[in-house]
């Protein structure tokens, strides 16, 4: 499928999370004519629908599959998996719906994110959501989304919690709301049984907008820039090459791999990089691919005394946040009670009915890494470098969040499951042997963020309207523009994003 025009209004590169929402609320004017170019198939997976199998779909067509560069700390690489087709990573991701402690927000104003902390995005994460139940001065009414805890929960994830209680840990009643730490049962995108992505709850109910069209298996090579001016973008479908026209903006929702290198394809980043691969520069903006930062996950690993349930939700329904004090910002460590027992994919360990984990995973990482170009080929995959574990610091937190995550699995509520300690193992205490055990386990949680950040400095890429600086009609918004990492799972936040990314082109 192609265009069924030259010149649009609004041009969305990218129908993951953030460009559902977007072409949704931009076509709710009738006036405006709104274009949505997807990488990926418009035909989902049956496996999307079906919550406990989104591991299944990792690796699939719907994924990209990236790999990072061998990590300097690990030595190893690392799966970095990220959706392709109508509703990206909301359509393969675990459907945890978690927004970050206010902390983390806070400390984007802190970093130049002028108007983006808590309490600017709270209106924003309300719109997006339908809660009953809840305290209506945090939580929405009305939304397209409608997250709710596990039903039924499972007697893992209900015994963990328990644990977590056991061993002196304070109880949230909210835990996705953004203004508590400790424990409790989380939000999950799911819906009577089923997934809900972003594309079903934003845009499957307004396909039929005339003034919307979709574009899938289009591979957009670069945005068009003539005299400072975003005008347009050249994409593909089948190797046949097309070309449309923006009259008012591009929105770049390619996420935090795929917006900067789209922008650096365009000639917007790090000069000598661009000019390395023979890509014209148009605007030499050296943050563009800059920044990145990932949540590291490992966990301890349990042999169960008898059969663990199958899961009917996403496998990790319970979630702790809790601050080890080392961070200096807030809570800096998530612990989840995961039905399955999860592990880097090289290590032996139980069977899935079998075992157990507590996972543990850093929520505010000192470690910085890069998305850089490995050609100028478009389509081509990007060198990503999160750099997982070069500051110190991550390292100390995470050890101190394995400590916990220990304790709380030998509290007496876990006894009628717990068999053995299968990883690190229970003789694994001192310190260097757990960061050797942290550097051996470890996973992607796949919470990308900031390699376009909003801010007002020499590597900011985005003002705090979300503009590309330099460059009149294009903007980014998706999680990218992150400058920090939150203290949760990544995509309520990026609806939040792109709830306030449409406000603000709509009144531009």
């Amino acid at each position: 499928m192609v265009a069924n025009a030259a010149h649009y209004d609004f041009v969305v590169v990218g129908a993951g999370t953030a460009g559902c929402v977007i072409a949704a609320r931009l076509s709710e004017d009738s006036t405006a004519r709104v274009l949505l170019l997807e990488a990926g198939s418009a035909q989902p997976l049956e496996l999307m629908a079906v919550p406990p199998a989104w591991p299944a779909l990792l690796g699939s067509s719907a994924d990209w599959a990236d790999q990072t560069v061998v990590q300097e700390a690990t030595g190893g690489a690392v799966s970095w998996p990220r959706g392709r087709g109508l509703g990206g990573s909301s359509s393969i991701n675990a459907m945890n719906f978690v927004r970050g402690h206010r902390a983390s927000y806070d400390a984007w104003v802190q970093r130049g994110a002028k108007g983006w902390g808590f309490d600017d995005l709270l209106p924003f994460f309300k719109r997006s959501e339908h809660v009953e139940g809840r305290d209506p001065a945090l939580r929405g009414r009305g939304g397209p989304l409608i997250p709710g805890p596990a039903v039924p929960g499972h007697p893992i994830a209900r015994a963990g919690l328990n644990a977590a209680a056991q061993t002196g840990h304070p109880m949230a009643d909210d835990i996705s709301a953004g203004l508590e730490a400790g424990f409790g049962w989380c939000d999950l995108s799911i819906v009577d049984g089923r997934r809900q992505s972003a594309a079903d709850a934003y845009l499957n109910p307004v396909l039929d907008r005339p003034n919307l069209d979709v574009v899938t298996d289009a591979l957009v090579h670069r945005v068009r820039i003539a005299a400072g001016r975003c005008t347009g973008v050249e994409y593909s479908v089948d190797n046949e090459m097309f070309t449309v026209d923006s009259g008012t903006e591009v929105v770049l929702t390619a996420g935090t791999v795929g917006t900067p290198q789209l922008l650096m394809l365009s000639g917007v980043g790090p000069q000598d990089q661009l000019r390395a691969y023979g890509v014209r520069v148009v605007a030499d903006l050296p943050g563009v691919g800059a920044n990145l930062h990932d949540h590291p996950m490992s966990g301890i690993v349990y042999r169960a005394a008898q059969p663990v349930p199958p899961g009917t939700n996403n496998h990790g329904e319970v979630q702790g946040l809790v601050d080890t004090g080392i961070g200096g910002h807030g809570p800096d460590v998530q612990i989840m009670f995961v039905d399955v027992p999860l592990r880097a994919e090289p290590l032996p360990g139980p069977e899935m009915d079998q075992g157990y984990a507590i996972m543990v995973s850093l929520m505010a990482e000192f470690s910085r890494g890069s998305v850089r170009l490995a050609s100028g080929t478009p389509g081509a995959a990007p060198v990503i470098d999160p750099r997982y574990y070069t500051d110190a610091r991550d390292l100390e937190m995470m050890v101190t969040g394995l400590r916990t995550a220990r304790e709380i699995g030998g509290a007496p509520a876990l006894a009628p499951w717990r068999d053995t300690e299968a990883l690190p193992g229970a003789d694994v205490r001192d310190e260097d042997e757990l960061r050797a055990y942290l550097r051996t386990n470890i996973r992607s949680y796949s919470h990308y963020g900031g390699t376009c950040r909003i801010g007002t400095d020499e590597i900011a890429v985005v003002d705090t309207e979300l503009r590309v600086h330099g460059i009149s009609g294009l903007r980014v918004a998706d999680a990218s523009v992150m400058p920090s990492p939150v203290s949760a799972n990544t995509n309520a936040t990026v609806y939040a994003i792109a709830e306030r990314a449409a406000d603000l082109v709509r009144n531009r």
